[in-house]
């Protein structure tokens, strides 16, 4: 998972629980996969009215999907097939109103790193609760 504000800043990103494979990439090639996501989404963001977009690249047969705000930031999930589309948008809409929370704190210094230790605990939470009924 990362959030991506104003000029491709990587603000918030994590790897959440999921199933291990051989296909997953190391860690050091998330932010590789996301910045190369990132360049098919400015595509497709000008393209439709959705907020949501439920495959914006692949990488080893595995989708990244996409949520852009209103103020154009922008959370991008690399998962597994197999997620149900309703999910995975839900996920996002309850990410997003966590991230507002973030935004409207009066000490947050708007696209910076996000390094609350309660920010991350509720968004693991978010995912466990989403992606492992």
């Amino acid at each position: 998972l990362a959030i991506v504000g104003k000029g491709d800043v990587v603000i918030y990103e994590s790897k959440l629980p999921g199933p291990t494979s051989a296909r997953n990439p190391p860690d050091n090639q998330l932010q590789f996969i996301v910045h190369q996501a990132l360049d098919s989404l400015d595509h497709k963001v000008w393209s439709g009215t959705n907020m949501f977009m439920k495959e914006v690249d692949r990488f080893n047969n595995m989708p990244v999907s996409a949520f852009v705000t209103a103020g154009h930031i922008r959370f991008m999930l690399l998962h597994h097939v197999g997620i149900e589309d309703h999910t995975i948008k839900t996920f996002f809409s309850e990410l997003y109103k966590l991230y507002i929370k973030v935004a409207m704190n009066p000490f947050y210094l708007k696209n910076t790193p996000i390094t609350s230790n309660s920010f991350h605990d509720r968004v693991y939470s978010l995912a466990k609760n989403h992606f492992f009924r």
